[in-house]
This record gives structure tokens, C-alpha cells and sequence, in this order.
């Protein structure tokens, strides 16, 4: 392709969200599953365990947080991975096609609010667990706490900003290491929880909370699963489109980043049902249990988790917002900075609402992407027969297919406003309170459909007839060209 170098080098493509060709694209399979596992294992599996344990006990558990975590894995690949892989795009530049080129800023934010949500929580949780340690090494007296919490998190994410300051490629090559680190603490970490309650304690014990219905029990625990790996939509596209192919991306991302979230949550799972004022969390516990050893242990796991997967979300998030007009001008240390900064307030300030938020953060995942990934599976299968005018990703204004009116698609809002109706009827997001058929459907995949369907039925009766956003005549134009 002649036009590549006046495009700028690989790194600067990398940097700008520009696509990458295939020349470009050094990540193999291996490489993927450990970018995408690196991402996936952190405190944050605690959490998500914990908040499974108030629903079934530890057999039924188990079996919702795989599967769970698998539905969701499913749905959210099926959105982003063949058109991110197969252009090179990431996930926030593929949106346009649905949304618009100014309508994309939508998925922005999302993106931006999931990343930096996550980030707050894992250096919260990351500064909880060191002051219990400190306090529990008689290190520091308890009402220093709150002081530690804030402290030890904004430090967190300095650090985070220094190892990724060299740029994108510096963060997938440590992603990986830091990764393997944190899966063989996390197997001792489940060692020493079994050691110290036995099998049958773990086995024996029973939910925290759990509803009257059995069903509504179920689809609540598997809900915590699909909406946490939901926000793997802004990941994935940021893995994938650095491997030339989508079928070698398959398997290594619904593996590392599916089983990576249902693994790593069984310790928390646990924890929650044995010790049940933990939530899932088993540092005080395990230091309680197994002295200063077992806290050698856990600090060492708390210094290398979440810093992969906090160097990722980063890594995401500034890569979305480098796409805002004249955003590019800004340089990488620069970008990164101003992306934490928020997160630094949140982390030093408002810490200790980190247990209120959570279930929210949840339900606000499923609420926001669910839709998301109805509208691009619908659009991708079944309206553009798989393929995207790249040039129009790109081009401003009326010179892009995918203007419609004044950079937005209403279309494509509608149907996502349908989808975040849907969701909220069925799930509150706030008390966590469900309505039927929930128990049955769970709320994530009928938002996505009721998405998918409202934006297919618009297309065809508004869009297409017309020629507007690629459809039409000019969809046929392009594909035989392909």
C-alpha cells in the first residue's frame, strides 16, 4: 500500500488509534491469551466472587461464575473482534459505523467511565489491603487507615503511569510477565485459603443473602459475570487489532480473558462464604490465619496485581481519547496523565465508597454495553455483510459515509436508548432488584436484542432506502470490491 508511510510509523499508529496493517501487527496467539489474561486476573476477581457468594454457595457458585463469565466473554467478542482484528481498528473507531463519526464519542465515554471505574476500584481495593497488612504487622496504628487507602492508591497509579509512559508496546510486553506472576500467587493464595478452612468448610458453607427463588438467585450471580466481562469491550479491540488474523485472536481472548475473570473470581467466591463480612476478600483473613509468611505472600501478590490490568485500562482509555479533534497533538506522557488525573481525585478523596459503587459499576456495564454490542452485532452479521468502509472511519465530516445527520445516527441512539430501557426494567442498577423475566433471561441479553433489533428495523426503514451511512447501493459497491 504506497500511502502507508505518509501515515507515520507503526508506533504513531498505535499511539492514534489509526488502523494497523497487517505488516504491523507483531502479536501472536500466545501473545494475545497473555495480554488478554494479564488484563483479566486482578483484586478485582475478589470482589466479583465475593458479591456471587451473597447469591448461591460454593458448588452452584463455581458453576454460574464460568458460565457466566463465558456468556459474556461470547457476546462481547462477537461485537468488537472480527471488524477490529480484520482492520486493524480498535473498538471506539469501529462504533462509528453505527453511531456516527461524532455520535462515536458516545462509546468514548463509555470506554473512558469503564477503564477508569475499574482503575479506581483496583487501586482502592490494592490500598486497602496494604494498610490491613501494615496495620496487621503492627506497622501503623487503624486510624491511619483512610490516610494509607489514599496515599498507597494515588501512589499506585504514579507507578502505573511511569511503566507505561514508554508507550503501547512497552505495555503488551510486561503485560504478560506481570500475568504469570499473578496466576501463581493467585493458585497459592487459593492453596492457603483451603488449607486454612478445608474442602468441606468451603463446601458447607451456604450463600450470604440469597433470594426466595432459586432461578432469580442464578441469573443474579451469572449477571455479575456477563456485565463484568462486558467491559472487555473496550479491551479487546485494543489486543486484537495487533494480530493479523481474528481466528488465531478467537480462542486465546474468550480463554484468557473468559476464564481468566471465572478463575480468578473462585477465590473471592470462596472467601465471601467462609468469612462472610469479607466480601470476597481474603487478605485479613489468610494474615490472621497464617502470620507474618502468609502476609509476605499477600503483600507481594498486592505489589504486581491490577498493575497489568491497570496498565491496559490506561493504555484503552487514552487511546479513545486521543481521537478527539486535536487530542493527538498532546504527547503519550501527557495523554496518560491527563486520563488518570480523575481517577487520582476519586482514589484520594472518595475511597471509602468503593463498596457502594461496585454493584452499581456493575449494572452500569451491562446497562451501557449490552445495547452496544446488539447494535454492531446486528450491524456486522446482518445489515453490512461484514465489511466497513475504512476510509469513512476515518474522514470528517460529510466526506465520511458514516456522517448522518451532523455526525450523528439517530438510529443508532434509538436503539440504544431501547437497549438501556430494557435493561433497566428488567435489572435496577442501583438496588440491584430484578422484574420478571429476568430470572429466566438474565437483563444483559434481551437489552442487546431488543438493541439489535430496533437498529436492524431502522436501517432497513430509514437508513437503507435512502443510501445513508454506507448502506444501499454503496454497501453493494464496496463488497464487490472485496
Amino acid at each position: 500500500m504506497t500511502t502507508a508511510p505518509s501515515l507515520g510509523s507503526w508506533k504513531i499508529a498505535e499511539e492514534n488509534g489509526w488502523p494497523l496493517l497487517r505488516g504491523e501487527r507483531g502479536f501472536g496467539k500466545m501473545a494475545i491469551f497473555l495480554a488478554a489474561f494479564s488484563a483479566a486476573m486482578a483484586t478485582w476477581c475478589f470482589t466479583i466472587g465475593g458479591f456471587v457468594s451473597y447469591y448461591l454457595n460454593a458448588t452452584a457458585g463455581t458453576f454460574a461464575l464460568l458460565a457466566g463469565s463465558l456468556f459474556g466473554i461470547f457476546l462481547v467478542t462477537l461485537a468488537t473482534l472480527p471488524m477490529c482484528s480484520k482492520y486493524g481498528i480498535d473498538s471506539v473507531v469501529a462504533s462509528r459505523a453505527q453511531l456516527g463519526n461524532r455520535g462515536s464519542h458516545l462509546s468514548l465515554l463509555l470506554v473512558y467511565c469503564s477503564t477508569m471505574g475499574w482503575n479506581v476500584i483496583l487501586f482502592i481495593y490494592k490500598g486497602r489491603a496494604i494498610a490491613e497488612l501494615l496495620i496487621s504487622f503492627g506497622l501503623m496504628d487503624r486510624k491511619h487507615h483512610d490516610v494509607c487507602v489514599a496515599i498507597v492508591a494515588v501512589l499506585a497509579i504514579f507507578l502505573v503511569l511511569h511503566l507505561i509512559r514508554r508507550g503501547p508496546e512497552y505495555v503488551r510486553s510486561r503485560g504478560p510477565i506481570i500475568a504469570v506472576m499473578v496466576a501463581v500467587m493467585s493458585v497459592v493464595i487459593l492453596l492457603l485459603l483451603l488449607q486454612r478452612v478445608g474442602l468441606q468448610g468451603v463446601l458447607d458453607a451456604v450463600a450470604i443473602a440469597p433470594y426466595d427463588n432459586a432461578a432469580g438467585n442464578w441469573a443474579s450471580a451469572m449477571e455479575v459475570l456477563i456485565a463484568s466481562n462486558l467491559s472487555w469491550w473496550a479491551y479487546i479491540g485494543t489486543i486484537v487489532r495487533t494480530n493479523p488474523s481474528g481466528r488465531q485472536s478467537l480462542w486465546p481472548v474468550v480463554i484468557g480473558f473468559g476464564l481468566g475473570v471465572g478463575l480468578g473470581s473462585l477465590v473471592g467466591l470462596y472467601t465471601g462464604l467462609v468469612v462472610t463480612d469479607s466480601a470476597g476478600d481474603p487478605t485479613s483473613f489468610l494474615i490472621g490465619q497464617g502470620g507474618i509468611v502468609v502476609g509476605l505472600i499477600m503483600l507481594a501478590f498486592l505489589l504486581i496485581a491490577n498493575v497489568g490490568t491497570a496498565m491496559m485500562g490506561i493504555y484503552a482509555a487514552s487511546l479513545a481519547v486521543r481521537q478527539l479533534p486535536k487530542a493527538d497533538k498532546l504527547s503519550w506522557k501527557c495523554t496518560i496523565f491527563l486520563v488518570s488525573l480523575p481517577a487520582m481525585i476519586v482514589v484520594g478523596l472518595f475511597a471509602n465508597s468503593a463498596d457502594t459503587f461496585f454493584g452499581s459499576f456493575l449494572a452500569f456495564l451491562g446497562v451501557a454495553f449490552a445495547p452496544m454490542c446488539g447494535i454492531q452485532i446486528a450491524d456486522w452479521y446482518l445489515l453490512r455483510r461484514r465489511r466497513y468502509d475504512v476510509a469513512s472511519l476515518y474522514l470528517p465530516g460529510k466526506a465520511s459515509k458514516y456522517h448522518y445527520l451532523a455526525g450523528f445516527n439517530p438510529v443508532g441512539f434509538a436503539a440504544f436508548v431501547a437497549g438501556v430501557v430494557t435493561y433497566i426494567y428488567l435489572l435496577d442498577p442501583v438496588t440491584y432488584v430484578y422484574r420478571a423475566p429476568f430470572q429466566y433471561l438474565s437483563a444483559t441479553f434481551p437489552a442487546a436484542v431488543v438493541a439489535g433489533l430496533v437498529y436492524t428495523a431502522g436501517a432497513l426503514m430509514f437508513l437503507k432506502p435512502k443510501g445513508i451511512g454506507g448502506y444501499g447501493a454503496a454497501v453493494e459497491t464496496v463488497s464487490s470490491k472485496g
